[in-house]
């Protein structure tokens, strides 16, 4: 008998416990959640890591920043990790004495510093040695590992939490400390910091020089009401629908999708996030079965919208087909992703060095 990790020995009781139609929508679950739709964005960012792993392959002397913002729920956290799980110079591999990874990649923790943005850099590496009480030895640490790992490019996700260190002297610490990786003699790193508009902040202000001045900015813009868009997300819902085979049980109107991009406030991330909601409201529909399928409402739609938008009532649904006025709806996405009233989002402070 095959031994099985705690996590696959209680994957394997759930999977024994549920019922039959459970276990098979875990399935069609797994299918909806590997499915990543493409987007111009995602092509744009192709070639930037092409082009970063052409100058490490070149053997610059400097690294650079690659900044990517958009506003929350804008898709581009999910378009970072498909493109860099989908270039094969990115995949991890064992090399002759160690595991080898060309990137190393870390969410930044909220009101981050020097101290626990090091600490979580050294555990996602794998160092499971206990750390020094000088921030500094870590991040010297940090850089021994990255090179015995041969690791050339950091990857900061929600790099914005950057901009919330407790104090200035703290930030300023942070800020320089991060450029300076780039700037090492002996093993200079590339960077790629994804996080909202503000991060822009971070480049803008290096008074200093130390981030080269190729270092390029891919901006993740809202959707426009243009053929284009709608076209990418109507064909979003078909894909998405027919991978957990359901059929879609109304007319695709432009009515329809003008109330679902302005639902996801035109962020594509947004949108998608409601579609799949939807999809799941309707597998665990009474009228889905194994056998037949089911179909995708309107009804999924505004019940997957609820979902997202906190329990909102029925007159603030914009998949409400009562309410003719639904393009006032206005919502924002918090920091957990969730649709809220605009004013309830906290405003960033502004950083000075």
């Amino acid at each position: 008998m095959t031994d099985l990790s705690a996590d696959d020995e209680m994957l394997a009781h759930i999977r024994a416990t549920v019922s039959p139609d459970t276990e098979y929508r875990s399935r069609l679950l797994n299918e909806l959640k590997s499915i990543h739709i493409v987007t111009p964005d995602d092509e744009k960012l192709t070639a930037e890591l092409d082009l970063m792993v052409a100058n490490i392959l070149a053997g610059d002397s400097k690294g650079y920043a690659l900044t990517i913002t958009g506003k929350s729920g804008a898709g581009k956290s999910a378009s970072l990790d498909r493109c860099i799980d989908a270039h094969p110079s990115f995949t991890p591999f064992e090399g002759k004495y160690n595991r080898l990874s060309l990137s190393l990649h870390a969410t930044t923790p909220p009101s981050t510093t020097l101290k626990t943005l090091g600490r979580e850099l050294l555990q996602q590496s794998g160092y499971d040695i206990a750390l020094s009480n000088d921030e500094d030895e870590n991040w010297r640490t940090l850089i021994r590992r990255m090179k015995i790992m041969q690791t050339k490019v950091l990857v900061l996700d929600e790099f914005q939490h950057v901009l919330d260190a407790p104090t200035s002297k703290k930030y300023m610490h942070l800020s320089n400390s991060i450029k300076n990786l780039t700037q090492t003699a002996e093993w200079p790193i590339w960077l790629i910091i994804c996080g909202v508009p503000d991060i822009k902040d971070f480049i803008s202000r290096d008074t200093n020089g130390q981030l080269d001045r190729r270092a390029p900015l891919l901006e993740f813009v809202a959707m426009k009401d243009v053929e284009e868009d709608r076209d990418r997300v109507e064909d979003t819902i078909y894909e998405l629908a027919e991978s957990c085979k359901l059929t879609l049980g109304f007319a695709l109107t432009r009515d329809f999708l003008m109330r679902l991009m302005h639902g996801g406030i035109w962020r594509f991330g947004t949108t998608v996030h409601i579609v799949r909601n939807a999809i799941e409201k309707s597998l665990w529909d009474k009228s889905w079965s194994r056998d037949r399928g089911g179909f995708l409402t309107v009804e999924h739609f505004a019940q997957g919208y609820k979902r997202l938008a906190r329990n909102c009532p029925d007159e603030t649904n914009v998949f409400n087909l009562k309410v003719k006025d639904w393009h006032l709806i206005q919502r924002e996405v918090d920091d957990k992703g969730r649709l809220v009233d605009p004013s309830s989002v906290k405003r960033r402070r502004s950083r000075s060095e």
